[in-house]
């Protein structure tokens, strides 16, 4: 895998996290640009580290992972999605953070949510000979492969982030009803994926 191809792969991986952050955007209600990043960062990282830990363990958990990574994914996104309509749904209290997407925890879950697919891609990874830079080590390879897939999803959740936060004020309060519905539906996309694939 050269670096052409490494890009296109790093792409590919992070429309997951262009479409969670597109409707964290448009659900945010105390949206810095601190929090916007930090956000942006752990969506990042997760989808950089994920691979690197599919790559190190190879092909040993291969088929364990493939059996339950959609169904870990569409739970984590049916949760979270399920939360942010039921929210959508309650009265304005003053403090609406309890269901802002850029709540730590809530970050997290969804950077582990939109990059289970990369842990087996990772594994994938390992089966290929890496020549992203000058060097013969595989190792030193995929850290930059790690590196470019982090970057990738920064930049496509900033984006996402930014475009989302943009479309705000044209959809009004029920903008955290559509933010839930559209995390359902790409946790509806990944088990369906995965199950045709059966």
């Amino acid at each position: 895998m050269d670096f052409i191809t490494l890009l296109l792969f790093a792409v590919g991986l992070c429309f997951d996290s262009f479409a969670v952050s597109l409707s964290c955007g448009m659900s945010c209600c105390a949206c810095t640009r601190r929090r916007m990043f930090r956000f942006a960062a752990i969506l990042g990282l997760c989808q950089g580290l994920t691979p690197l830990a599919g790559w190190a363990v190879a092909t040993n958990f291969r088929t364990v992972i493939e059996a339950y990574d959609h169904w870990i994914a569409f739970v984590l996104l049916l949760f979270l999605g399920g939360k942010m309509i039921w929210e959508s749904c309650g009265e304005e209290d003053g403090e609406h953070l309890k269901g802002n997407p850029f709540a730590l925890g809530r970050n997290v879950m969804l950077g582990i949510a939109t990059s289970i697919d990369a842990l087996v891609a990772g594994i994938a990874m390992a089966l290929l000979p890496l020549t992203i830079v000058p060097s013969d080590s595989q190792l030193l390879n995929m850290l930059a492969a790690v590196f470019i897939i982090a970057l990738v999803t920064l930049v496509s959740s900033l984006t996402g982030l930014y475009l989302g936060r943009r479309s705000r004020g044209k959809l009004g309060e029920r903008a955290e009803l559509i933010g839930g519905i559209i995390l359902i539906l790409i946790g509806i996309k990944v088990l369906a994926e995965h199950l045709s694939e059966v």
